[in-house]
């Protein structure tokens, strides 16, 4: 999501959220992650990045995972696949190119616009 805050147009997440009854799945530790992305890279002022990251925790399920999966590329990355996993999820959205070519995923990973483009929005 940090990629569509930073430009300050989620909606087109979220409206697809909304059309394919999509719930979103985090955890702290990945708003923490949104969060700091938003202003280390300078891509919103601390209070439009608050708003933000109250908006995800609003149309988001909020879980807390068992650390079980330990191979990730980058360490820090495992407890995507966790709640991934430990939830039910369909697959994993993500624009990092690590886990995207990673190639002992349990779980799908796809780009953004993979999401974009595989469930459209009618207009």
């Amino acid at each position: 999501m940090d990629k569509f805050a930073r430009i300050k147009d989620i909606a087109p997440l979220v409206n697809r959220f909304a059309a394919y009854n999509f719930i979103p799945v985090i955890n702290n530790y990945l708003l923490s992650e949104v969060f700091n992305a938003l202003l280390e890279n300078n891509w919103m002022k601390e209070r439009s990045a608050i708003s933000v990251i109250e908006f995800i925790r609003r149309i988001s399920l909020s879980v807390n995972e068992k650390v079980v999966f330990r191979i990730s590329p980058d360490s820090k990355d495992n407890y995507l696949f966790d709640i991934a996993v430990q939830n039910g999820c369909v697959f994993i959205i993500t624009d990092d190119s690590e886990l995207l070519h990673f190639s002992l995923k349990p779980i799908p990973v796809h780009t953004s616009g993979w999401f974009l483009k595989h469930f459209p929005i009618e207009i």
